[in-house]
């Protein structure tokens, strides 16, 4: 996996190292009192993806679009246990978002997920697009030994197929039966039910897209082969990249 950030300017560099400064920061506070196996918890890679690691980030925040493109980390831990938002990592997000929005000493907000490095490797064996990606394109910001991640995995389009018409079945049947709840509801005038149905029907919409077109959605029911997705851990999408390879994963098949 690639080290080198010589791609971007030395402010993003400089802000990047700020930000490993205040997770490990963070973490260090969260964990400090573990006990137990818990104490032996730590963090085994942090790594950079999305447009920041690949090139063609947005860093507009002047212009009528006003967009800034985030930097996307997968911080990967040693313990599943470590993976707990509440527990480990809320005080980090708050201090970040602090640090972008309210003192402006970082001008790029940040966005970090949090997995096992067995959740990862998994994720790779069993050819996770999201997981693929960013084996294929990130760069490791720190690495606490010189372990590599396993191999990715591709599917075969037949797997590729199989397994996006198994989300297909699972999650657009309920997508349509709670549309069709918010289309009665709403005929009945009866407008707070209409909107709570259309919101469920909009949600499982969401996650029947990302499970078929790139096996990773947050919601803790979406599991296939592998372990469950936190609903804290669903990456940004930026574009429609990941989309369309999915798309054109199950399209070949």
């Amino acid at each position: 996996m690639r080290t080198d950030l010589d791609h971007l300017p030395p402010t993003k560099q400089r802000e990047l190292e700020r930000v490993l400064q205040i997770l490990f920061e963070e973490f260090g506070d969260a964990h400090s009192e573990a006990k137990g196996r818990r104490r032996l918890g730590r963090i085994v890679k942090i790594i950079l993806y999305g447009s920041h690691a690949r090139g063609g980030w947005v860093d507009e925040p002047h212009t009528a679009k006003g967009y800034v493109s985030d930097f996307d980390l997968l911080i990967i831990v040693n313990q599943k246990e470590l993976t707990e938002r509440d527990t480990y990592w809320a005080a980090a997000e708050q201090r970040l978002n602090a640090e972008y929005a309210v003192r402006a000493a970082l001008r790029t907000p940040v966005n970090f997920i949090v997995h096992s490095l067995q959740q990862v490797n998994q994720g790779l064996a069993h050819g996770r697009f999201f997981f693929m990606d960013i084996a294929l394109d990130g760069i490791a910001l720190y690495e606490a030994d010189d372990r590599e991640l396993a191999s990715p995995k591709p599917k075969t389009p037949a797997d590729t197929l199989a397994m996006a018409k198994e989300y297909f079945e699972e999650w657009m049947p309920s997508s349509v039966e709670f549309l069709d709840n918010y289309r009665f509801n709403l005929e009945k005038g009866r407008h707070n039910n209409a909107a709570f149905q259309l919101h469920q029907a909009t949600e499982r919409l969401y996650h029947c897209v990302l499970l078929v077109c790139t096996f990773y959605s947050p919601l803790c029911r979406a599991r296939h082969n592998g372990d469950y997705a936190e609903p804290w851990t669903m990456p940004h999408i930026h574009g429609k990249a990941r989309i369309a390879a999915g798309f054109g994963a199950t399209r070949s098949a």
